[in-house]
């Protein structure tokens, strides 16, 4: 990897390739471009990078997350409404190809052969037993934390949602939803909020995954790079949810 100022796609895909991300496999991807400092070419050289490394049979993921109903906002468009998930994310949502699921609160855009799978099998809840993160599990999917804290992995969310912790709950919220240009004035999306006063701090579950020895991490550019499987943080988590949730 290079230790220039400036990061290259060749940079990233030898990292991402020394990392263990290889070809075929499917990723959830958390990140920050400002994290690598300089990339050559932005957050497209970063998503293409990706793409590379998982090669056309595989599928990358990122969250597509937006503001919806949480600033005011009373309308979602699922083909429209931008990512806040950070550049790279917002760029892999436009790229050619991308597929985004319908949950308006906390909605997932997905670039390869399972892409349909994962986006856009029906479910109600962002987070949950039917929800595209427990079929990310299932998939035996990988989990890329590009210069972002385990704070930033959703994919926890889904452990307090099977765990049915006592500090969150579901509730419906109504709003304007538009799928392929059609609206809904009386859509409807399950938020999984939190109850007031009380904070996440996923960084416990992060140390215990290292300590164990499930976590590759490697420095592309400036950028600390985190994989794990999903289905190795869905173990332990569940585990220690078990024990005190």
């Amino acid at each position: 990897m290079s230790s220039r100022a400036s990061v290259t796609g060749e940079d990233i895909r030898e990292g991402l390739s020394a990392l263990g991300l290889g070809k075929g496999q499917t990723v959830m991807v958390h990140s920050s471009l400002s994290s690598f400092g300089r990339v050559e070419g932005g957050a497209p050289t970063v998503v293409q990078a990706l793409l590379d490394v998982l090669g056309p049979e595989g599928t990358l993921v990122v969250p597509t997350f937006s503001q919806y109903l949480q600033d005011g906002e009373t309308v979602w468009d699922r083909e429209n409404t931008p990512s806040r998930m950070g550049i790279i994310s917002e760029t892999a949502r436009t790229w050619p190809g991308a597929v985004r699921s319908n949950h308006a609160a906390h909605s997932l855009a997905a670039i390869g052969p399972m892409a349909e799978l994962i986006c856009r099998t029906p479910h109600r809840t962002g987070f949950g037993p039917d929800s595209p993160f427990k079929t990310l599990v299932e998939m035996d999917a990988r989990v890329l934390l590009m210069g972002v804290t385990y704070n930033s992995c959703t994919l926890f969310h889904l452990f307090e949602a099977e765990a049915r912790v006592p500090y969150r709950f579901v509730e419906s919220r109504r709003a304007t939803i538009i799928i392929d240009g059609i609206a809904d004035p009386d859509g409807e999306a399950w938020e999984y909020t939190r109850m007031d006063g009380v904070a996440n701090d996923f960084l416990v579950l992060g140390r215990e995954l290292e300590e164990r020895g499930l976590v590759k991490i490697a420095r592309i550019g400036q950028s600390e790079q985190r994989l794990f499987r999903a289905a190795d943080a869905y173990s332990v988590g569940m585990a220690k949810m078990a024990n005190d949730p």
